[in-house]
């Protein structure tokens, strides 16, 4: 027979937290609990402080550095299939001429 009932199973809560701070030191003394990560963000938003701490207490901050990426210019580093061809082309090896001896 089927049993209407479902057991309610509570969504878990997101185990990401985000914050600020000011300095390098200020995230390694920030708190986290344990299977929880916190990403933090230096003022200026040039630093990004991922700290994480697993089930068993070990902790580990990764520290990314952000920059401003350069523009991709719009030169084309394309070839054509004949301009490939001919490139090839010119870097084989020249044939030599096999000379051979004829006997009289």
């Amino acid at each position: 027979m089927y049993n209407s009932f479902m057991p309610y199973y509570p969504q878990q809560q997101p185990s990401v937290d985000i914050g600020q701070v000011s300095s390098e030191q200020e995230a390694v003394n920030t708190y986290v609990a344990a299977g929880r990560s916190k990403i933090m963000f230096t003022p200026d938003d040039k630093t990004v402080y991922v700290k994480s701490v697993s089930m068993n207490g070990q902790t580990s901050m990764d520290i990314f550095d952000r920059r401003a990426s350069a523009p991709v210019s719009a030169t084309s580093d394309y070839v054509t299939r004949e301009e490939l061809t001919a490139a090839l082309e010119a870097l084989k090896p020249a044939k030599k001429a096999v000379k051979t001896e004829v006997s009289e």
